[in-house]
């Protein structure tokens, strides 16, 4: 699994306020993501299927 800052580049640094280090592999962001940020964690998620 590729981590944050693969798919999503410097952006990664963004979902620091949630939680997630852009080191974090995507599956791992997301399960954290979806507690304070939904949205976000679907959007990782699709993004990552690119």
């Amino acid at each position: 699994m590729p981590s944050v800052v693969e798919v999503i580049g410097p952006h990664a640094y963004t979902l620091a306020k949630y939680g997630v280090l852009p080191s974090d592999d995507v599956k791992a962001a997301v399960e954290k993501l979806r507690i304070k940020a939904p949205h976000l964690a679907a959007l990782l998620e699709e993004v990552s299927r690119l």
